[in-house]
């Protein structure tokens, strides 16, 4: 299925969570910025459920910034492509100061877009929304960090996803809403 737009995508991925067999008045959906907060957007008016951001950072190779090995969240939890890491000669210091500076830019964020901290996601049912997802390891960490913050469920709502990425994926959260499911990595709407 292709979507014109983010906030068709979001409106249909609404459809698909409505499908679910659950209380969505217990919910909350968190966006992965940028791309996610337009999906996420149009999910929370269609669903009548408050959103805010779960803000992550990639972790890039040292000697080339665009190419994620990894993500971390707010909390300093890691998700690294370990095979890319013994691949790559990065050393444990360099993997260390990558995700203290991530850390760094995620509080800052933080600070300019949410404020002082995060509301309260214990006890509730969370939907983590972004774009689109490639390797994975955003999605991931942002469902490690919302189950460590109390999420009593954590669901991914992706328009697209590979189908070797959604496999990881199903390891961590409880359910994943993806309408379009492709055998190449397809990065957003």
């Amino acid at each position: 299925m292709r979507y014109k737009n983010r906030e068709e995508a979001g409106i249909y991925l609404a459809k698909e969570i409505r499908n679910y067999d659950f209380n969505i008045n217990d919910s909350v959906i968190l966006a992965i910025p940028r791309g996610g907060v337009l999906v996420a957007y149009e999910m929370a008016k269609e669903l009548n459920i408050p959103f805010n951001l779960i803000i992550t950072k990639k972790i890039s190779y040292p000697s080339n910034p665009e190419v994620a090995i990894g993500s971390v969240a707010p909390d300093g939890t890691i998700k690294i492509n370990e095979e890319a890491i013994k691949y790559s000669n990065i050393s444990s210091e360099e993997l260390e100061n990558a995700k203290e500076e991530a850390i760094s830019k995620i509080d800052e964020r933080v600070k300019k877009y949410i404020g002082k901290d995060y509301p309260s996601i214990e006890g509730k049912r969370v939907i983590i929304v972004d774009d689109g997802i490639a390797t994975g390891y955003t999605a991931l960490v942002a469902g490690e960090y919302a189950k460590k913050r109390g999420a009593k469920e954590v669901i991914l709502a992706i328009p697209v996803c590979p189908m070797n990425t959604l496999e990881k994926t199903e390891k961590v959260f409880d359910h994943v809403a993806c309408a379009n499911r492709v055998d190449t990595y397809a990065f957003s709407v």
